[in-house]
């Protein structure tokens, strides 16, 4: 027996999409749609990373306009296949309802689309806390108590505009916090908050920019202002990331927690990301890209958004980016293996073995040293709980603290591997080296948009000496970027008039 499963059930500007999968044992079975009794046939997509042979993907937009809408989903080989939500879903079995834009799109065997009033939405509400209460799932009580504080105070919050905005719920300093910046600014009538955990070491430091903006992450102000919330803008695209109900009480509070997302990006994509960045399990009503190359990229097969979501506008920490405090001074940041999940393996991994030894390099540091170059060893969040396993010496330093913009700005010359942060500084217009070693990352960098060799800002080297050789090369020469990739940076990047931060906003405000 097969099921059909439903990925996402969006309002948006007059249209419901709805897309999932049918999969069960025929083969060739589709999907139809039936709308207010005329038949419809959906689009398919063939996902790169749900590929199976007795699956059918689905996707079809609908137009809605006055009176009532209703939506039968089915198989056109006569199976009654059961309906489900996948966990993303803004509808579930516990929540069949959600209101946007002035109306109700609710399920009951069939999705229908319907005028709201509260009226209705006090019918549904209480249906769906009927159920909670007969099927008791863990946290339910919890899931009761702001359900309930959504359905009193609904009235009251339905025409607010408000606004999350967040980078990692542990730390900022993204294309978020840049954007807050200007967007805060802004006398537009928005409610607008930044969301970050106490525990955050960017915590105090936005509190004392922002003060009342500030939301304390998971927390019940944070989870009562999500509820409400209209927009929710991050650098970060996962739910896990964003969700404060996530951990207890997703998916019983979907439906009330409908907002639309906005991501800023974490940067500039370079690889294949569509087995992470796809529709079916994100879908945002914007994503921003920086460069032509990128913009064009993400049409490819596998991502599966429209030409409304995709966005050439620039990302905002670009907007701060400048040489102000420009020093001698050498940055390595490698980005992390996602095949890494525990000490053991890392300690056995090339990753750690190479770079374990590049800061240790003693000819790199013996002519840092003679020439007063720093040498500073900026590790990735994920890497910072096996910092005790590298090697230490006394002339490399290895930061925690300092801010990334702060590091892009002062550094002379960085060494990466392939991490997009790469892109913050070659925007600067200084020089900067590829260690790629092996092709041993996890995103698909031989088959993406971008090859290093042929549009990198820099040298691709693979073996230690020969990195030392450029380092040490580039030292003596003053760190000057070479004119071949000084020539890239500039056909590479669309804008490059720090207003990215008002462009994503205008556009955000608009849409």
């Amino acid at each position: 027996m097969g099921e059909i499963e439903m990925d996402f059930i969006t309002l948006r500007d007059g249209i419901i999409n709805i897309s999932g999968y049918l999969k069960g044992d025929d083969a060739d079975a589709k999907i139809v749609f039936s709308v207010n009794g005329q038949e419809c046939v959906p689009d398919s997509y063939d996902y790169p990373t749900r590929r199976d042979e007795l699956i059918f993907n689905f996707d079809i937009d609908i137009p809605v306009e006055d009176g009532k809408l209703v939506i039968d989903v089915k198989a056109d080989n006569g199976e009654a296949y059961p309906i489900r939500f996948r966990k993303f879903c803004n509808l579930s079995e516990y929540s069949s309802y959600y209101v946007k834009d002035g109306k109700i799109v609710y399920y009951d065997g069939s999705f229908n689309v319907v005028e709201y009033s509260y009226s209705r939405l006090l019918v549904l509400e209480l249906r769906g806390l009927a159920n909670l209460i007969r099927k008791r799932p863990a946290f339910f009580a919890q899931a009761i108590l702001f359900r309930l504080m959504y359905l009193v105070l609904y009235p009251i919050m339905k025409n607010r505009e408000i606004w999350i905005v967040m980078d990692r719920k542990t730390m900022a300093d993204d294309n978020a916090e840049h954007f807050f910046k200007h967007a805060v600014g802004q006398d537009d009538g928005i409610r607008k908050f930044f969301a970050i955990h106490n525990s955050s070491r960017d915590f105090n430091r936005l509190t004392k920019l922002f003060a009342k903006h500030i939301l304390d992450c998971d927390s019940v102000k944070h989870r009562f202002y999500y509820m409400f919330t209209k927009k929710l803008i991050s650098s970060q695209g996962s739910e896990f990331d964003l969700n404060p109900f996530l951990n207890k009480n997703y998916p019983l509070m979907a439906g009330i927690t409908n907002l639309d997302f906005y991501f800023l990006q974490h940067g500039v994509i370079k690889d294949n990301m569509s087995s992470w960045l796809r529709k079916y399990d994100r879908n945002p009503k914007l994503i921003v890209s920086s460069a032509q190359g990128e913009y064009e990229s993400l049409f490819d097969e596998g991502y599966f958004y429209s030409d409304k979501v995709i966005q050439l506008l620039g990302l905002p920490r670009y907007d701060n980016l400048d040489n102000s405090g420009l020093k001698k001074q050498i940055v390595i940041m490698p980005t992390w293996r996602n095949y890494i999940t525990n000490e053991a393996e890392l300690t056995d991994s090339e990753y750690f073995r190479r770079f374990d030894s590049l800061i240790n390099n003693e000819r790199l540091i013996g002519h840092a040293r003679s020439k007063g170059y720093e040498i500073v060893f900026k590790p990735h969040p994920e890497l910072t709980p096996y910092l005790y396993l590298f090697s230490k010496n006394d002339y490399v330093k290895i930061d925690l603290d300092k801010r990334y913009q702060d590091i892009f700005n002062e550094s002379s010359l960085m060494v990466t591997d392939y991490s997009s942060i790469f892109f913050d500084f070659a925007y600067l217009k200084k020089p900067l080296i590829y260690y790629q070693y092996a092709n041993d990352y996890h995103y698909d960098s031989e088959n993406g948009y971008f090859q290093y060799r042929e549009m990198g800002f820099g040298d691709v080297i693979s073996e230690e000496d020969e990195l030392v050789e450029k380092i040490i090369d580039y030292i003596d020469s003053g760190c000057e970027m070479e004119d071949v990739y000084r020539k890239r940076v500039d056909e590479f990047f669309k804008f490059h008039d720090h207003n990215n931060s008002k462009r994503c906003y205008d556009w955000i405000i608009a849409h």
